[in-house]
Protein backbone atom coordinates (compact mmCIF):
# COMPACT_ATOMS: atom_id res chain seq x y z
CA UNK A 1 0.00 0.00 0.00
CA UNK A 2 1.57 3.29 -0.56
CA UNK A 3 1.32 6.46 1.14
CA UNK A 4 -0.41 9.36 -0.32
CA UNK A 5 2.09 12.51 0.70
CA UNK A 6 -0.87 14.91 0.02
CA UNK A 7 -2.88 13.36 3.30
CA UNK A 8 0.61 13.49 5.55
CA UNK A 9 1.00 17.00 4.21
CA UNK A 10 -2.69 17.95 5.38
CA UNK A 11 -2.36 16.61 8.83
CA UNK A 12 1.18 18.13 8.74
CA UNK A 13 -0.84 22.00 8.40
CA UNK A 14 -3.41 21.05 10.46
CA UNK A 15 -1.33 20.30 13.71
CA UNK A 16 0.62 22.98 13.09
CA UNK A 17 -2.26 25.53 12.75
CA UNK A 18 -3.37 23.75 15.93
CA UNK A 19 -0.85 24.41 18.00
CA UNK A 20 -0.42 27.25 16.68
CA UNK A 21 -3.74 28.85 18.14
CA UNK A 22 -2.62 27.15 21.65
CA UNK A 23 0.78 28.63 22.11
CA UNK A 24 1.07 31.16 24.29
CA UNK A 25 0.02 34.62 23.61
CA UNK A 26 3.48 36.13 24.18
CA UNK A 27 4.97 33.82 21.34
CA UNK A 28 2.20 35.04 19.10
CA UNK A 29 3.11 38.78 19.79
CA UNK A 30 6.18 38.52 19.11
CA UNK A 31 6.21 36.48 15.95
CA UNK A 32 3.44 38.22 14.62
CA UNK A 33 1.12 35.54 14.18
CA UNK A 34 -2.49 37.07 14.54
CA UNK A 35 -4.63 34.28 16.45
CA UNK A 36 -8.12 35.24 13.89
CA UNK A 37 -5.86 34.59 10.80
CA UNK A 38 -4.72 31.03 12.58
CA UNK A 39 -8.08 30.10 13.43
CA UNK A 40 -10.20 30.99 10.20
CA UNK A 41 -7.74 28.62 8.11
CA UNK A 42 -7.80 25.73 10.50
CA UNK A 43 -11.84 26.26 10.32
CA UNK A 44 -11.67 26.31 6.86
CA UNK A 45 -9.29 23.51 6.36
CA UNK A 46 -11.74 21.60 8.69
CA UNK A 47 -15.14 22.49 6.96
CA UNK A 48 -13.36 21.47 3.28
CA UNK A 49 -12.23 18.02 4.89
CA UNK A 50 -15.73 17.49 6.46
CA UNK A 51 -17.74 18.65 2.79
CA UNK A 52 -15.59 15.75 1.23
CA UNK A 53 -16.72 13.16 4.09
CA UNK A 54 -20.17 13.98 3.48
CA UNK A 55 -21.04 11.29 6.26
CA UNK A 56 -18.30 12.52 9.19
CA UNK A 57 -20.17 16.20 8.11
CA UNK A 58 -23.75 14.88 8.98
CA UNK A 59 -22.63 13.20 12.03
CA UNK A 60 -20.76 16.55 13.16
CA UNK A 61 -23.07 18.75 12.29
CA UNK A 62 -25.72 16.66 14.45
CA UNK A 63 -23.48 16.99 17.05
CA UNK A 64 -22.99 20.22 17.06
CA UNK A 65 -26.68 20.93 16.66
CA UNK A 66 -27.88 18.67 19.97
CA UNK A 67 -24.81 19.97 21.66
CA UNK A 68 -26.37 23.78 21.19
CA UNK A 69 -30.21 22.71 21.63
CA UNK A 70 -28.92 21.39 25.36
CA UNK A 71 -27.13 24.46 26.24
CA UNK A 72 -28.91 26.70 29.12
CA UNK A 73 -31.82 29.23 26.85
CA UNK A 74 -30.25 31.95 29.05
CA UNK A 75 -27.20 31.96 27.37
CA UNK A 76 -28.44 30.86 23.80
CA UNK A 77 -31.17 34.45 24.04
CA UNK A 78 -28.03 36.31 25.09
CA UNK A 79 -26.14 35.46 21.38
CA UNK A 80 -29.65 35.84 19.81
CA UNK A 81 -30.36 32.42 19.13
CA UNK A 82 -33.83 31.19 19.41
CA UNK A 83 -34.01 27.82 20.69
CA UNK A 84 -37.17 26.51 19.57
CA UNK A 85 -35.44 27.31 15.66
CA UNK A 86 -32.05 24.80 16.96
CA UNK A 87 -33.90 22.35 17.49
CA UNK A 88 -36.62 22.61 14.53
CA UNK A 89 -32.73 22.65 12.48
CA UNK A 90 -31.68 19.31 14.16
CA UNK A 91 -35.04 17.72 13.57
CA UNK A 92 -34.81 18.83 9.99
CA UNK A 93 -31.50 17.37 9.55
CA UNK A 94 -31.99 14.23 11.17
CA UNK A 95 -35.52 13.78 9.17
CA UNK A 96 -34.26 15.16 5.79
CA UNK A 97 -32.34 12.49 4.59
CA UNK A 98 -35.24 9.61 5.78
CA UNK A 99 -37.82 11.47 4.03
CA UNK A 100 -35.60 11.66 0.55
CA UNK A 101 -34.76 7.93 0.74
CA UNK A 102 -38.11 6.54 1.57
CA UNK A 103 -40.36 9.59 0.31
CA UNK A 104 -39.09 8.26 -3.48
CA UNK A 105 -36.93 11.78 -4.20
CA UNK A 106 -33.82 11.76 -5.94
CA UNK A 107 -30.65 12.38 -4.37
CA UNK A 108 -28.51 12.15 -7.32
CA UNK A 109 -27.71 15.21 -8.75
CA UNK A 110 -26.98 13.75 -12.23
CA UNK A 111 -30.52 12.60 -12.35
CA UNK A 112 -32.05 15.90 -11.38
CA UNK A 113 -29.99 17.76 -14.01
CA UNK A 114 -31.58 15.58 -17.25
Amino acid sequence: MTANPARFIMIFFIIMLSVGINFGQHTKLSQNFNNSYLALTLLVIVITGLLAHRHLFFIVLVSGLSFATNLPQEFLRQYYVNPDLLLATLVAVILAPVLVKFGGFTADTREIAR
